[in-house]
């Protein structure tokens, strides 16, 4: 990502523009950076919006583990989150209203108990790969 940043700062894509331009331009139909990245380095990779990375994240790691109803209904809850941000860290659990409202990162540790920095670490990792 730091490379990224000095290739588009040399190119003349301050950040704050590319924030501005993603901001204005709407999240729904956009295709997310890391769509547009990797599609340059290789065909193959279809461009995706951000809801369908997610969606394919949630996808993978919901086929690997074996999760209650509760934890569904809390994953759905970070679907919501990553949908417009992306990626997830422990932080954002007690700050963003579609988390904080169901009880925060104190209610997600009693969900997901000791496996919760690992599900959001294959999460983050699963949404760039």
């Amino acid at each position: 990502m730091k490379e990224i940043r000095q290739e588009l700062r040399k190119n003349d894509f301050e950040e704050d523009k590319v924030r501005q331009a993603h901001k204005l331009s709407g999240h729904e139909a956009m295709a997310d950076i890391i769509s547009l990245i990797k599609n340059a380095d290789s065909q193959q990779n279809p461009l995706l919006t951000a809801e369908e990375r997610v969606n394919r994240t949630l996808t993978e790691i919901m086929a690997a583990h074996s999760f209650n109803e509760e934890q569904k209904e809390w994953l759905a809850y970070i679907k919501e989150h990553l949908i417009v941000n992306l990626a997830i860290e422990k932080e954002n659990f007690d700050v963003m209203p579609v988390l904080e409202r169901h009880g925060g990162l104190a209610r997600a540790k009693k969900i997901f108990g000791p496996d919760l920095d690992t599900i959001i670490a294959e999460i983050n990792y699963k949404l760039v790969a």
